[in-house]
């Protein structure tokens, strides 16, 4: 009997202790993101874009691995998603979400509610787990900071800040009744290289350019050519003055899609980090396409003057 009694007390003792457990932990942990939230936004609402930026290696559509979890994502939603977590045998439920901080910085806050079973032989041991549950919960969210906060990571290109380098340009602009070619850009900008070799001032930089679809039929292509000092306006050739402030740069190597692609991601850069413009941007040419007839070698810089 007393043998019994010595087998049965422990177990009981136990189990009574088990069930004294919570059921439940709940966690949650805020942290800052330097990146605009429409930024994030358009990529965690963008299904095909998550396995770029969610941590794990995505099985399915909702499904992803994270080390030795299986993460599923029941909704996504225009600020975050909800899904759960089977980690160390614990069913965790993801709570994600984030808001708009001051300067352009966003928060991102993961909510979990660690549960664990009534089975009271598992139950002890799923509870001194939880802190290692815990810990993995937070490096899921640690993890999505770093993505979120790599501009060429979330804008596919890398956009930076610079300063306008030049401030004196001679330009002209010709209209055609079709897409000007590679030849005519650079027929225009050969005359322009012309009229300041006249006047013997000093080149000081690429050319840039912009095309303007007019209607249906016309197009406007615009060159500029920056040199050491203003040089008056005579003719064709317009003196322009790019006010000397910040502008948004962004270098990319590739064709004429690759360059629209950039320039569109260039425009959600400014409109996201609520930038104004006091010129239009611009296309700078820093291979000579003439020469380099292989277009996935151009090199070109997206230039988007604003204001600070």
């Amino acid at each position: 009997m007393k043998k019994i009694l010595y087998i049965l007390v422990p177990i009981l003792f136990f189990v009574i202790i088990s069930y004294l457990l919570p059921t439940q932990k709940p966690t949650t942990e805020t942290i800052s993101v330097s990146m605009p939230v429409d930024a994030i936004t358009r990529v965690v609402t963008s299904q095909k874009d998550w396995a770029k930026w969610f941590p794990g290696t995505k099985v399915n559509d909702s499904v992803y691995t994270y080390y030795e979890s299986t993460i599923t994502i029941h909704k996504v939603l225009m600020n975050g998603f909800k899904g759960t977590m089977i980690n160390k045998g614990v069913e965790v439920d993801l709570n994600f979400s984030f808001i708009a901080d001051y300067n352009a910085k966003a928060s991102f806050t993961l909510n979990t509610v660690m549960k664990i079973t009534y089975n009271p032989f598992l139950r002890f041991k799923q509870f001194l787990s939880l802190n290692s549950v815990e810990n993995d919960c937070k490096r899921l969210l640690y993890q999505m900071q770093d993505y979120f906060s790599d501009v060429e990571k979330v804008y596919g290109f890398p956009i930076e800040m610079q300063k306008v380098p030049n401030s004196s340009y001679v330009s002209a602009k010709q209209t055609y009744d079709h897409e000007p070619t590679t030849d005519e850009i650079y027929t225009l900008i050969d005359e322009v290289n012309e009229f300041i070799d006249g006047v013997e001032v000093k080149i000081v930089n690429y050319p840039i350019l912009n095309v303007f679809k007019e209607d249906s039929i016309s197009y406007t292509a615009m060159v500029a050519v920056a040199t050491e000092r203003d040089i008056p306006s005579s003719g064709k050739f317009m003196l322009k003055n790019m006010m000397l402030g910040n502008i948004v740069v962004c270098e990319v190597t590739g064709d004429k899609n690759v360059i629209k692609q950039c320039n569109e991601a260039v425009k959600n850069y400014v409109q996201d980090h609520r930038k104004t413009s006091p010129a239009i941007s611009f296309e700078r040419l820093i291979t000579n396409r003439r020469t380099v007839q292989d277009s996935t070698k151009w090199r070109t810089t997206i230039n988007y003057p604003v204001f600070q």
